[in-house]
């Protein structure tokens, strides 16, 4: 076994830690639900995982108990409405981490070379924007956060790397429900979870990556170009995907509703539709937590006209989504991209409702409309998540 060298879904280790997570839980839910309780066996889990398993364990503690004391100090001291500040503080160890990003991997220098072995730590960027999105759900509340419950929370192991971003109140809820949520429905719903997993990620997505992806050649043709382009979308979908139901499927079988990530997001018609259904978790947590309270901010302040400050929200809300990925170029120009999508369809809406009707379209059949749309859609993604790939910069 590969200790502290073991990935979420990655290695067969992992695998194994699974199955004795499982029976472990299914076996105190039958005999010793009254020795140990849901949310200590849950932490115990993740408390083994963390010591044996875990890259960096040490570091990881480090960081759960910095975010922890974070919140704890801004709950208590910190009254003023604006939460940048906070956002900042609980953010620290992230934006140290994407800034030590852009430096070459061969790099000379003995600083950097030691400061990234110490902050980059798995799952980091997912632990703390669940952070922050708990700290603004729960500032104004005068219950204290168990530690516990907080380390449950933010270091739920399945959902570690790629998500999904889950939020306080809803995971506790299920923690606080305990074994009464592992029932045998849950559990086949889990495993069916888990098949689907498995095949995207080590068949599909494997077989994208092995059969085309690693066998092309950059001649600098447009074929070239658009066979990564496409090949390269449905890669990282599956091996994405894959990801989010594995772990889905993990918190089934324990009796926890982790969130779904994907739903058919190759159908979506607009922007909108496309971040509900792709990676639908961070979508609302950067319009609950981002694109809100800009928004808000412009209203109250009186800035600029409604579309205008609908469309501004959208830009800096897709731009941050672009820095959280990494301060590299690609990233960014990616997300800003993808927040240029979403001005232009916030435009589209506003001209068509100001018109009373459809200003590109006019009275084209529906059906029509909604397949152009899918096509458009789709490949301005493609386009969009090629330059998030870095292939063309």
């Amino acid at each position: 076994m590969k200790l502290h060298d073991t990935l979420p879904f990655v290695s067969s280790e992992f695998y194994y830690f699974i199955a004795i997570a499982v029976c472990l839980f299914l076996v105190a839910k039958i005999g010793f639900k009254k020795w140990i309780s849901y949310r200590w066996l849950l932490a115990l889990v993740i408390f083994s995982f963390i010591v044996l398993l875990c890259p960096k364990p040490i570091q990881f503690g480090f960081l759960i108990v910095y975010l922890y004391l974070a919140l704890l100090l801004l709950r208590k001291f910190y009254k003023h409405q604006n939460i940048i500040l906070p956002m900042l503080v609980l953010a620290t160890p992230m934006i140290f981490m994407k800034t030590l990003g852009v430096f070459p991997e061969d790099t000379k220098s003995t600083f950097i070379i030691s400061a990234k072995n110490i902050i980059q730590i798995i799952g980091l960027s997912y632990i703390i924007f669940k952070v922050i999105g708990l700290y603004i759900d729960e500032r104004r509340s005068a219950t204290k956060i168990a530690f516990v419950d907080f380390f449950n929370f933010t270091a739920f192991v399945p959902s570690l790397l790629i998500g999904p971003l889950d939020r306080f109140q809803r995971f506790n809820s299920d923690v606080k429900n305990g074994y009464e949520n592992i029932t045998a429905e849950l559990f086949l719903q889990g495993w069916s979870n888990f098949i689907k997993g498995l095949l995207f990620k080590f068949i599909i997505a494997e077989a994208l990556h092995r059969l085309i992806l690693s066998h092309l050649t950059d001649d600098g043709t447009i074929t070239y170009h658009l066979l990564y382009m496409y090949t390269y979308l449905f890669y990282l979908f599956f091996d994405f995907a894959g990801y989010s139901l594995l772990a889905i499927g993990f918190g089934n079988f324990i009796g926890i509703n982790v969130p779904i990530n994907f739903d058919k997001p190759f159908l979506a018609v607009n922007p909108k539709e496309f971040w509900k259904r792709w990676h639908k978790t961070l979508g609302d947590w950067l319009n609950d937590y981002f694109f809100k309270p800009i928004f808000k901010y412009f209203t109250t302040k009186q800035i600029f006209t409604s579309i205008q400050r609908q469309s501004i929200a959208l830009f800096l809300t897709f731009s941050l989504m672009g820095f959280w990925n990494g301060f590299k170029l690609h990233y960014i120009l990616s997300g800003m991209l993808f927040g240029l999508y979403s001005v232009t369809h916030n435009y589209y809406i506003y001209k068509c409702k100001v018109a009373g009707k459809d200003v590109v379209f006019g009275k084209l059949n529906p059906i029509l409309v909604k397949i152009i749309s899918i096509i458009l859609m789709f490949n301005s993604v493609a386009f969009a998540i090629y330059l998030f790939s870095g292939k063309i910069l």
